[in-house]
């Protein structure tokens, strides 16, 4: 019973174990909440990121592709069977985009033009929620220029100025003269920019500027399927943007229809009209384990075309950015630890000074019946004791801090004049956060380890005191 009386009056008397405590509870509580944010941004990356890509790809080695795509579609269906959901043939290929700025400087950019039907797409994964018009409001899956986009062009908005005009014959031709103007400035087909790609950002709470509005016209140049190699070229117009929030497809992607794709690129096979694609995307039924049915599709592809497809799992695709992420946060995490470490540190110097100042009332202590272990067991059960109270106040102060992380960033942003969170880089309205709960109790069960580990010296110390040795220092 003495042991645990000594503990608690150590604590309650021993102000000087409150930085040990501090220290432990500062480290618990930032290794939570570093965690919970970081495990939040990496969930809405690895959502997003999947959001882009199908479950399983099926791509071909060459750019040109595959004429029986609809072949290889029923290889997969009959592999896959029920497991398969959806497929969605794609093309894809590099290229430039220009976009023409008035009397401005055209901008250049380097892309990677998709080639897609948009319903299908939007089949196997999140496509259709990441499209939006210019006021931000979500549009659906669809490449069509209809007549409200031809309205947006600079002949489209003149033509709706004259509507409210009565009736002349002057004003007659000039709408024709508009009509005309307006289908020259309004290609046919539409495409899908890349949000990052169509605006400029200013920073500073401004709103975004588009450089590429809806109804404009841009010009995208891609390599063609020929002898030699050559470059094609088309016009399209804006329907809307793609802004998935991830900037590496932002800024490089744009969505144009299949079919005018690949008759651009000199892929439609005289012969029977069909057209080439060179990726095959796939959505499976949720649960399945992806690894195993992308190797029985890979064995298919095999059979079917040797050396020339590769099937890929969504993470597979982008197995480098993932594995970027996970190594940032296993080495913040150790980082992270070393607070914690520190804090044993700080016990460990502080129950060595203890043990020192009372040498006299150890010796006294065994001197009256205390027991070796009692004696060490005073100072582990010291050690748990702060490693309990620093990591139950850092966990509880931890979770609190994540849970009104967002509230606590406008109150900074006020308080600094200055936005902390910039939602408009990452487009999150709130800052993402996850609590893992085995991740949490990892952290206060470290915490408790290096408290006790820090103890177990000077317990040891203080144990192999002898009674008559130690009662000298009186």
């Amino acid at each position: 019973m003495y042991k645990y009386l000594l503990c608690w009056r150590y604590l309650r008397t021993r102000y000087i174990a409150l930085a040990s405590i501090v220290s432990v509870m500062l480290g618990v509580a930032t290794m939570i909440v570093v965690n919970s944010v970081m495990a939040g941004f990496a969930g809405k990356m690895r959502d997003r990121l999947h959001g882009v890509l199908a479950d399983l790809i099926v791509e071909s080695r060459s750019y040109e592709g595959f004429w029986n795509y609809e072949e290889v579609m029923a290889r997969v269906k009959e592999v896959g069977g029920d497991d398969v959901v959806a497929m969605a043939p794609t093309m894809e290929t590099p290229g430039m985009l220009r976009i023409n700025r008035g009397g401005q400087a055209a901008e250049s950019r380097l892309v990677q033009i998709i080639g897609v039907r948009p319903e299908d797409r939007a089949k196997v994964g999140d496509f259709a929620e990441y499209l939006f018009d210019q006021e931000g409001n979500r549009i659906p899956p669809s490449l069509e220029v209809t007549d409200a986009i031809r309205a947006r062009s600079p002949a489209g908005r003149e033509l709706k100025e004259l509507e409210s005009q009565p009736p002349d014959p002057f004003l007659e031709s000039t709408r024709e003269w508009l009509e005309t103007r307006r289908e020259e400035q309004v290609p046919i087909h539409g495409a899908f920019l890349g949000y990052a790609l169509a605006t400029y950002h200013p920073g500073d709470g401004r709103d975004d500027i588009f450089l590429a509005e809806m109804g404009s016209k841009i010009a995208l140049a891609f390599p063609m399927q020929a002898k030699i190699p050559q470059t094609g070229a088309d016009d399209f117009a804006v329907v809307g943007y793609f802004k998935s929030g991830m900037s590496e497809y932002d800024s490089t992607h744009v969505y144009v229809p299949l079919e005018e794709l690949q008759r651009a690129r000199n892929l439609i096979r005289p012969s029977d009209g069909k057209g080439s694609v060179n990726q095959v995307q796939i959505k499976v039924r949720e649960g399945v384990d992806l690894d195993k049915l992308a190797d029985k599709l890979q064995l298919a592809m095999e059979k079917l075309s040797p050396m020339f497809f590769h099937v890929w799992t969504w993470e597979e695709k982008q197995g480098p950015l993932l594995a970027a992420v996970a190594i940032e946060q296993s080495i913040l995490n150790i980082l992270l630890f070393l607070i914690i470490a520190v804090a044993g540190f700080g016990i460990l110097a502080i129950f060595s000074m203890i043990v020192v100042e009372k040498t006299r009332d150890i010796g006294i202590m065994k001197a009256l019946g205390a027991t070796t272990g009692g004696v060490r067991n005073i100072f582990l059960g010291y050690g748990l004791l702060l490693g309990i109270v620093g990591s139950g106040v850092g966990m509880v102060g931890g979770l609190l801090f994540v849970r009104y992380i967002n509230e606590i960033e406008k109150g900074l942003s006020l308080l600094l004049h200055h936005k902390v969170f910039d939602d408009s880089i990452y487009y999150f309205d709130q800052i993402p956060t996850l609590v893992e709960t085995h991740t949490v109790v990892a952290i206060v069960i470290g915490a408790l380890v290096i408290a006790v580990g820090a103890s177990v010296w000077p317990a040891r110390r203080a144990a192999k005191m002898h009674p008559v040795r130690a009662l000298r220092f009186e």
